[in-house]
C-alpha cells in the first residue's frame, strides 16, 4: 500500500495528464520533477486566464451637440480607455440610427472608413480615432447617435454610448410689428401700446421674450398667439406686448426689445416708442405751424376789411 505522501504525488501525476502532454514525456520525468512541472503549468494557465479577464473598454466621454444650427460643421467626440496589459484598439464605429457612417480600425494601414447617408457627410481628413467631423448638418442629420468602441481579440471587449441630436433651423426673420401705425411710433397718455414680435420659419418653434428698457416685463403684459406651421414643418411664432402709456416710459420714450432663441441659436431686435404730450417737441411743432397759419388768415382778413372800407360810399 502506498503511504500518504505517495498517494498525494500519485494524484498530482494524474492531474498532470490533463495538460495533454505526451505520455512518453510524462514518463521521462521523475515524481518530483513531474510535480515541479505541474506547478509551472498551473501558474501559466492562471496567468493566461488573468490576462484575458482583465481586458476592459470604457467610454469616458461622448460629445454630441444637442441642438446645432443647420449649416454648421459639427464635431462628434468619443473618448475611451482600454484597460489591461497589452490591450489594443480594434475598431471605433459611429452610427446614426441604423446607419454606420464611420469606422476607425486601429490596426489597419488605412484606418479611416467613411460612408455618406442622407444628412450625413463625413470630413474624413479631419476625423480621428476619437472624433468625427460632419459637414453642413441639416434637419435630415437629426437622430440618435451611437459610438461603439471594441478592443482587439480574443476578448473583443465592447462599450457603447448613445446621445440624441436635433438640428435646429433658425427663424428667417424676427420683427417687431405695430399693426396700422406709422413709424416712428407715437402714443398719447392713456393710449394702449400694442406690439407684436414675430419669428418666421423656424424648426422647432422659436422661444420669444420681451424687454422694455432692458428689463423683462410681467406675464400680465404678454399675449401668446397660436403658432402657425407650414408644409415643411417650420413654425411661425408671435408674442404680443401690451401696456398703457405712460407706464414704462422713461422721459418721453421707451426702448422695446424682442429676444428670440432656437436651440443654440439666439438673436434680438429692438425699436423705440415715443410719448406724445402737450409739451413735447412733436406737439410744439404742430402748434407752431398752426400759429403761423392763423397769422396768415388774420392778415388776409385785415386786407379784406380795408378794401371794404375804401370801396364803401360815405
Amino acid at each position: 500500500m502506498p503511504n500518504k505522501e505517495g498517494a498525494a504525488e500519485h494524484r498530482k501525476l494524474i492531474t498532470i495528464s490533463e495538460t495533454r502532454l505526451p505520455t512518453a514525456t510524462l514518463a521521462s520525468f521523475g515524481t518530483k520533477a513531474s510535480l515541479h512541472l505541474l506547478d509551472a503549468l498551473g501558474g501559466s494557465e492562471a496567468a493566461a486566464a488573468g490576462t484575458f479577464t482583465d481586458k476592459t473598454v470604457q467610454i469616458t466621454e461622448l460629445g454630441v451637440p444637442e441642438s446645432p444650427t443647420a449649416g454648421m460643421n459639427v464635431t462628434l467626440t468619443c473618448r475611451f480607455r482600454l484597460g489591461g496589459s497589452g490591450h489594443h484598439l480594434y475598431t471605433v464605429n459611429w452610427w446614426r440610427g441604423k446607419d454606420q457612417f464611420y469606422t476607425y480600425k486601429g490596426s489597419n494601414y488605412d484606418p479611416k472608413h467613411a460612408y455618406n447617408f442622407r444628412g450625413i457627410q463625413v470630413m474624413k481628413e479631419a476625423s480621428t480615432e476619437d472624433s468625427v467631423v460632419l459637414l453642413s448638418v441639416s434637419e435630415a442629420t437629426s437622430g440618435l447617435f451611437k459610438c461603439e468602441v471594441m478592443g482587439e481579440g480574443p476578448s473583443f471587449r465592447t462599450a457603447t454610448k448613445t446621445k440624441m441630436m436635433t438640428v435646429t433651423v433658425p427663424p428667417q426673420s424676427v420683427q417687431i410689428e405695430a399693426t396700422g401705425r406709422p413709424r416712428p411710433l407715437w402714443y398719447q397718455p392713456s393710449q394702449e401700446v400694442l406690439l407684436n414680435c414675430t419669428a418666421r420659419g423656424a424648426r422647432p418653434r422659436t422661444s420669444l421674450a420681451w424687454e422694455v428698457n432692458g428689463k423683462q416685463v410681467r406675464q400680465t403684459h404678454l399675449y401668446q398667439y397660436a403658432d402657425r406651421m407650414d408644409k415643411k414643418g417650420r413654425v411661425t411664432s408671435t408674442l404680443g406686448l401690451r401696456w398703457r402709456a405712460p407706464e414704462f416710459f422713461e422721459g418721453r420714450q421707451a426702448t422695446v426689445t424682442c429676444r428670440a432663441s432656437v436651440g443654440s441659436y439666439s438673436t434680438s431686435t429692438s425699436d423705440t416708442v415715443y410719448l406724445e404730450t402737450a409739451s413735447s417737441a412733436r406737439y410744439n411743432h404742430y402748434a407752431s405751424r398752426g400759429c403761423r397759419l392763423g397769422g396768415e388768415w388774420v392778415a388776409v382778413g385785415m386786407c379784406a376789411v380795408f378794401a371794404l372800407c375804401c370801396c364803401c360810399p360815405r
